[in-house]
């Protein structure tokens, strides 16, 4: 272990009386000028005309270009089977004949031939649930740029680092039900325990602080909150007239999570989009439609000549692992102005969501599911679809009621007019990563 995550682990164990006098020290004090410089950046940038934003980052691309070519081997290796050399980046009209890469290409070569030599370089791991994993390196700032990025963003709904947060994620802190951490100024809800000690555990923490926010996965909080209405109203109440916003991560925000968050709580939902690449962050501005923040690397929609666009990114900053002109595997929609994407919506994810129909033709599950509106939404808990051949679905529904029969509950949905056969299933739990997430389509 790292020094770095022996003293981070150090702090999180910290009791709350001292650690809310370690969690009152400014980020900026805690990350330095990596923190300071890049907030002010992000602030400098944020709204800028897109001619604005082609020019400030056109010198940075040239630049992790320029570096990944002479430092890096398999990157160069690349640009050579291509043709490619830095020089031919002449203008920013010319940035289209970078190559673009993708984790196939990435895993042809060793993980120290894909990385550059930096200092304090940190290994990461992306992609295991969903079939395609990759180790990498990001740099040791990364992570001061990721949380000014971070902060700017909750910022922008009213957070401050100094507000309390309740964090429901899949996080294992063995056999506590709560354990606070003086690093994000947070108690971490045990996701994994009982839940009626739980909603026990919850109901005492409420009665003595003043939660400000909740954070996690939106599967989690939704589930948490209703059974906590249920259970404990006066705690709910409680919770109700002190909270000031929740902040949903790492999920797909379906409208049947956060609008049960929404009304039992009686606060707006903030949400982002985001890699473990660190190559592209883009915060919600309604529904299904992202801003990106080209401070954190530089997005792009590719067409794919059949009328989808793909999302490319650029990270500026990693000189430890270049991601250039990366295809994420995300299928988009977006407008171009200046060689730049304002604005993007998902149409389809880097976990392959989607179906196929008897024909084979592909069907996106963000149009199946929640582009219909489905009224079924008010009446189940959890929804997800498993396709084992084509033309056929299995929806995987938790409900609400579990006196409600399966006939009862589709009556609410429509799939009029899809050529695919519903199956629908009853089950007592959604089905989730090791990683404690949901994911709409279960492999």
């Amino acid at each position: 272990m790292s020094l770095r995550h022996r003293l981070k682990s150090m702090v999180e164990e910290i009791p709350p009386p001292v650690g809310r006098v370690v969690a009152s020290i400014p980020f900026s004090l805690r990350f330095g000028t990596a923190y300071t410089s890049m907030a002010r950046e992000v602030r400098t940038l944020e709204g800028a005309p897109t001619a604005r934003v082609r020019d400030w980052a056109y010198p940075r691309l040239q630049k992790i270009v320029d570096h990944a070519f002479h430092h890096n081997v398999a990157y160069r290796t690349i640009c050579q089977r291509h043709r490619f050399h830095p020089s031919h980046l002449a203008t920013f009209a010319h940035w289209q004949d970078v190559p673009i890469i993708d984790k196939t290409i990435l895993r042809e070569f060793e993980l120290e031939e894909r990385s550059t030599p930096a200092r304090g370089r940190l290994p990461i791991n992306t992609g295991g649930t969903s079939g395609s994993p990759l180790a990498f390196y990001v740099d040791g700032q990364a992570f001061a740029r990721e949380w000014a990025h971070m902060h700017h963003i909750w910022g922008r709904a009213g957070y401050h680092y100094r507000d309390l947060k309740l964090t429901m994620r899949a996080r294992n802190i063995g056999e506590r039900l709560l354990k606070y951490n003086a690093v994000h100024n947070e108690w971490i809800v045990n996701t994994y325990a009982d839940r009626e000690a739980v909603l026990g555990a919850l109901a005492r923490l409420v009665q003595r602080v003043d939660i400000g926010w909740i954070h996690g996965y939106p599967s989690i909080v939704a589930e948490i909150v209703t059974n906590l209405a249920a259970a404990e109203p006066a705690t709910t109440a409680r919770l109700r007239e002190r909270i000031k916003g929740v902040l949903l991560g790492s999920e797909f925000t379906a409208l049947h999570y956060v609008e049960p968050i929404r009304r039992v709580l009686g606060v707006d939902t903030t949400a982002w989009y985001g890699h473990s690449e660190m190559c592209v962050l883009a915060y919600e501005a309604g529904e299904n439609r992202y801003v990106p923040m080209h401070t954190y690397g530089f997005v792009e929609a590719l067409a794919d000549g059949a009328g989808a666009q793909r999302l490319l990114s650029t990270s500026y900053w990693n000189t430890a692992a270049p991601f250039i002109r990366y295809d994420t595997g995300d299928r988009i929609t977006a407008d171009v102005e200046n060689g730049v994407v304002p604005a993007f919506s998902v149409t389809s994810g880097r976990d392959g969501d989607f179906v196929l129909d008897r024909k084979g033709a592909p069907i996106a599950l963000t149009a199946l599911i929640f582009g219909r509106h489905h009224a079924a939404f008010g009446k189940i808990q959890h929804l997800q679809v498993r396709q084992s051949v084509p033309g056929a679905i299995e929806l995987l529904i938790v409900p609400r009621d579990h006196g409600r029969s399966l006939d009862a509950l589709m009556q609410w949905f429509d799939f009029s007019n899809v050529d695919i056969d519903v199956k629908p299933v009853l089950i007592d739990a959604p089905i989730r990563t090791a990683g404690g997430k949901i994911r709409l389509l279960v492999q």
